[in-house]
């Protein structure tokens, strides 16, 4: 700790050295791998003629002083011992706060409340991997649209494999978390017609790569139920960049809440009883979670203030027997392109132009038009035959 100390007060030094030695910010930026919004800081620091200009200064508060009464602390601590007691139940700062509002009291700000648990041993931190941005533009974002995920394969403690299939509204957070024995496609198709019938049918419905849910790299041309469904109902799938599933962040974070609420409960001894802890998370999560995107509203709250949803499969609606149709329709395709300067869709690959070199990228396939076109934005790069079946 103190060698990476001394390491970055020397980067410092030498950043206001080369900056008199005439060289130019963006050049010393370069060369220390530093933003000019850090250079600007120590050479502000260093304007001040303050011999120890380059050391870290401490940021604790110089006066700490209690911003909540007793009373009020002794209320927080209550209602977290009283929300982990119940299962599922969100337990966290943000909890807290939405419970106090609930009960008429004004909370204090969250960070307040995230205080007050840790000095009082009540948290339970988790690291997480810090996402790295290529510094690329991703304009790829839609409205009225749904985020789906397969987990798995999973095993029970009698060894017997299972996968979970979520799919949530990110208009509400409103979710669906079903167990699947397989990642057979009619079993997919099956949940999605589940979650139509309640959540109802979106504009757009955001997946990652997964082969169940395109059809097969051995015939990529030929698309399999989860397209054909989604296309029959005029939803039109939307295909994330290949490894980069924080692109769905919203299933992502629900997937992990979720199997850290059931999978971390207890052990299941069957199918039945693991769907029958899931079924309960899913009624629990969408009645009581708050989100603070949606002004601390639950996916129930927020889908009675919007409205929504706005249409529904009817509910005696059944999966067609025999090959779906391929109706008309649009398939979107975002693609981040590399040093190779090809499109890759699903075992194949489209040349595209030097320009579009690590950007991202749409390809959107025209069903009746049979031709892939390729965008970047909405600027037009080039388009190819392309015939599905």
């Amino acid at each position: 700790m103190e060698r990476e100390k001394q390491k970055e007060e020397q980067i410092r030094l030498r950043a206001i050295q080369l900056y008199q030695e005439g060289w130019k910010v963006s050049e010393i930026c370069s060369i220390l791998g530093r933003s000019r919004k850090w250079f600007y800081k120590w050479y502000k620091r260093w304007g001040s003629n303050d011999p120890e200009w380059f050391v870290e200064q401490s940021r604790a508060p110089k006066r700490i002083t209690r911003s909540v009464s007793v009373e009020m602390e002794d209320k927080i601590i209550e209602i977290r011992k009283e929300l982990f007691r119940n299962s599922f139940m969100q337990y966290g700062p943000q909890a807290i706060y939405y419970s106090l509002i609930q009960q008429g009291i004004t909370p204090p700000p969250v960070i307040t409340i995230a205080r007050i648990l840790n000095r009082n041993g009540l948290t339970q931190g988790r690291k997480r991997e810090s996402y790295v941005s290529k510094g690329k533009e991703y304009a790829y974002e839609y409205c009225l649209c749904q985020q789906m995920d397969l987990v798995g394969p999973r095993y029970l403690s009698n060894k017997e494999r299972f996968y979970f299939h979520s799919i949530i509204c990110c208009d509400t957070h409103w979710a669906q978390s079903v167990v699947l024995g397989s990642l057979a496609s009619d079993n997919v198709c099956s949940a999605l017609i589940r979650f139509w019938k309640v959540a109802g049918i979106p504009d757009f419905l955001q997946m990652d790569n997964d082969l169940s849910f395109w059809g097969s790299l051995r015939d990529p041309r030929s698309v399999g139920k989860v397209i054909r469904l989604c296309l029959l109902h005029g939803v039109t799938p939307v295909f994330i960049p290949v490894k980069e599933p924080w692109r769905n962040g919203i299933i992502e974070r629900f997937n992990r809440t979720m199997q850290c609420a059931v999978m971390g409960a207890k052990n299941f001894r069957s199918i039945s009883e693991l769907k029958e802890s899931l079924a309960l998370f899913g009624k629990t999560h969408n009645k009581t979670h708050h989100y603070s995107t949606q002004g601390g509203m639950t996916p129930k709250q927020r889908m009675r203030y919007l409205h929504m949803p706005y249409l529904r499969l009817e509910q005696d609606y059944e999966m067609p027997s025999g090959k779906l149709p391929l109706e008309e329709g649009e398939i979107y395709i975002i693609r981040f392109i590399r040093s190779d300067l090809r499109f890759h869709l699903f075992g194949l690959s489209f040349p595209v132009p030097k320009r579009v070199k690590y950007e991202y990228v749409l390809g959107i396939i025209i069903i009746n038009e049979h031709r892939l076109f390729i965008r970047i934005g909405q600027e037009y790069i080039t388009d190819y035959e392309f015939i599905l079946y």
